[in-house]
């Protein structure tokens, strides 16, 4: 039976190199949150309207992941999860339509997602890469959203040291 794995990290801990690398090799298919919102918005939206986005473009997603799961593809949805709260509801949606969803933590220490996030905003700059540039208030501010998930939360553990 089809999986969905929820991809969950802080802001440039690796999740979405991680679920390309995954993809590759399970030839699973990797839902987004931000290539969707990338491709509706060229650039930040603000917040307030990026919340409410992000909500609709997650339903949306939701729906395809259905759709795909229900073919017998595995899923691995790269959305970050960084709420407790976020990671129960995804886990009981699944559960609800009848499958299994498990949570994939990427985690890498503050020095790796500096690196991390230096070379992403340098991308951005010379190679034209259509991501998300993280400042120091950006990622000081979605640090403090953040929430670790408990170690019963975790299905997978991903350490990220380079």
């Amino acid at each position: 039976m089809a999986c969905a794995y929820l991809l969950c990290g802080e802001v440039g801990s690796g999740k979405t190199t991680y679920a390309t690398s995954w993809q590759a090799q399970t030839g699973g298919f990797v839902l987004s949150c931000d290539d969707l919102m990338l491709t509706l918005f060229d650039t930040c939206i603000g917040p307030a309207r990026h919340q409410d986005m992000s909500a609709r473009c997650k339903s949306f997603l939701y729906e395809q992941a259905l759709c795909l799961l229900g073919k017998g593809m595995d899923v691995m949805l790269d959305f970050g999860y960084w709420t407790q709260a976020e990671r129960s509801e995804a886990k009981r949606f699944f559960a609800n339509h009848g499958f299994v969803a498990y949570l994939v933590y990427v985690q890498a220490e503050a020095d790796v997602i500096t690196v991390h996030l230096a070379k992403r905003n340098q991308a951005i700059q010379t190679q034209g890469l259509r991501a998300y540039h993280i400042d120091a208030e950006k990622r000081a501010r979605f640090h403090a959203q953040f929430e670790v998930p408990h170690k019963e939360e975790i299905d997978q553990l991903v350490v990220v040291s380079s």
